[in-house]
């Protein structure tokens, strides 16, 4: 608890973050036009770390209206690696462009503030997603404590970015809001998770450490539980990750 509250969230690094948001929205609406910037992950969630990066997405007016991306291409990549450069956003010589990516990245360190900035292009997975977190954090005030935990245990090994086939916050969060929908103890309320962090850390690391098979189950949240992953996708058997669904047949 010491530990959480050292590093929690203050009330500077949210003014700070959301400068950050707010100019390089101003100056990409000024270059693009049609384009906007929203943060996603862990900042609107009140889950990150002081060293956390911030994790935005590009995304066009017609593709935010229902309509065709515009910028999910390889030249977009480029054009955005430019208007950096132009603008004299980024530290020099900390720009990088992840293409081959499943989900391809710009990844700079901001100039005036020292963040690390993650940014994709037209897609709104994780925009969807901040309700559900922010829900969750009301339901599982624990979650937040532990989350932090484990993302500092991660990025103290270099476990922490998806991109060098580490664990990102958001499956991260998913992983410990999965753990309390499946402990008995927990739904039946006779155990108050803040009461029980350590036991309840320790049982993280047995799951998912030692006893969850990633080759052949999914994890469900409406219903909670597991589920096969042929039960999803067949080729799915194929990739040794956790697959994290809403519902048996609708992946997120």
């Amino acid at each position: 608890m010491d530990f959480y509250h050292y590093v929690k969230p203050r009330e500077f690094e949210q003014v700070l973050r959301s400068k950050l948001l707010q100019d390089l929205r101003s100056k990409v609406r000024a270059h693009f036009r049609d384009a906007d910037i929203l943060s996603f992950g862990s900042f609107p969630a009140g889950l990150y770390l002081p060293t956390s990066d911030m994790d935005i997405v590009m995304v066009s007016d017609k593709f935010m209206r229902g309509g065709n991306a515009k910028y999910d291409n390889r030249g977009a990549i480029y054009k955005f690696d430019a208007f950096l450069q132009k603008n004299n956003i980024a530290i020099q010589g900390s720009i990088e462009k992840i293409i081959g990516a499943k989900v391809p990245l710009v990844k700079w360190v901001d100039r005036v503030t020292g963040l690390k900035v993650d940014l994709s292009f037209e897609n709104d997975t994780g925009l969807t997603a901040i309700k559900t977190f922010l829900d969750w954090k009301t339901q599982f005030p624990a979650m937040p404590i532990l989350v932090t935990l484990i993302k500092q245990f991660l990025t103290m090994r270099g476990l922490n970015e998806p991109v060098n086939g580490g664990i990102g916050g958001f499956s991260m969060t998913c992983l410990v809001v999965s753990l309390l929908q499946a402990m008995p103890q927990v739904q039946s309320r006779s155990m108050v998770p803040e009461h029980h962090l350590g036991e309840i850390l320790m049982e993280f690391f047995d799951l998912y450490g030692n006893e969850f098979n990633t080759v052949t189950t999914a994890i469900a949240f409406n219903p909670p539980g597991y589920i096969p992953k042929v039960s999803i996708h067949p080729l799915l058997l194929s990739n040794a990750n956790p697959v994290i669904v809403s519902q048996p047949q609708s992946s997120l």
